[in-house]
């Protein structure tokens, strides 16, 4: 059986995680998992306090059973002394997980858990992460998803497909607009038009934003969270390139962070490229 994971340390924004990650789950009846994770530096305060591991698990139990009730789906917990680099990693795989939510401290925060770190925690899974700021869950009936001339795998078109069934969501595609190369509008169109047959005949809805003669002198990675926020996204949806960490595939390097804390706390689902067991029709 598949879960939800959640990175949790009892912190506000954690909290954030869970209820996306509850709502989630209560749509595919699948539990929830709360993962603490101790570190050394954690430890080290868990010392000065003289907190035993029978009182973080008593915590934790605690806590998944007031989750449960508030809820009603069931919410289990596991916490493992470990590093948030590789940990998650393994136990979203110990665990099935067909997705980890997390919620975000800032660009630095308690473990060391964001900023440039982030990526590093996302990319060592091959499990999607939803991100989440400061907010409770909404239904993620529009979601963002940024194109541009370097859309080439099959995996990304299936993925935003997948996504748009998952969710029941129409997906808006914020094109990239070039004016300096002269071939990238035949690129992009061509791109363009391949996905839209995709979308049609897989009956996803979605919408196109996009100029050849864009004015905008904003990064496209500005355009793509202003757009998001101007029509009210409930989600946008990016993939990792496990071989680059430091890069989203679907947008311009290196703004992952900017899109990951974007100013409007719009959630982030973030995918690494992998096959996954979806029937669709065009490939």
């Amino acid at each position: 059986m598949s879960v939800i994971l959640v990175p949790f340390d009892f912190t506000e924004v954690a909290h954030y995680a869970v209820d996306h990650a509850a709502h989630i789950a209560k749509d595919l009846e699948i539990p929830v998992v709360l993962l603490h994770i101790i570190n050394k530096d954690t430890r080290e305060l868990l010392n000065v306090y003289k907190v035993t591991n029978d009182l973080v698990n008593e915590k934790l139990q605690e806590k998944a059973d007031e989750l449960s009730a508030q809820y009603g789906i069931p919410f289990q917990y596991e916490a493992r002394e470990g590093s948030i680099f590789t940990d998650i990693a393994e136990a979203s795989e110990e665990h099935n997980a067909f997705l980890v939510v997390m919620g975000t401290h800032g660009r630095k925060g308690i473990q060391n858990f964001f900023g440039s770190y982030a990526r590093r925690v996302i990319t060592s899974s091959k499990i999607p992460f939803i991100v989440v700021q400061n907010k409770f869950y909404r239904p993620y009936k529009n979601i963002v998803t940024p194109l541009d001339d370097t859309l080439e795998s099959r995996q990304k078109i299936k993925w935003a497909i997948y996504v748009s069934k998952l969710f029941d969501a129409t997906i808006h595609l914020k094109v990239r607009s070039d004016k300096i190369d002269p071939i990238y509008p035949v690129k992009i169109r061509t791109i363009l038009s391949k996905v839209e047959q995709l979308f049609k005949a897989n009956d996803v809805k979605y919408v196109v934003d996009y100029k050849d003669d864009d004015e905008s002198s904003k990064k496209f990675t500005e355009q793509v969270i202003e757009y998001a926020h101007n029509i009210d996204a409930d989600l946008i949806f990016i993939m990792t390139d496990p071989d680059h960490v430091n890069m989203f595939n679907f947008m311009m390097k290196p703004d992952d962070e900017i899109v990951l804390f974007n100013d409007y706390q719009i959630p982030v689902m973030a995918i690494n490229p992998r096959e996954i067991n979806f029937t669709y029709v065009g490939f």
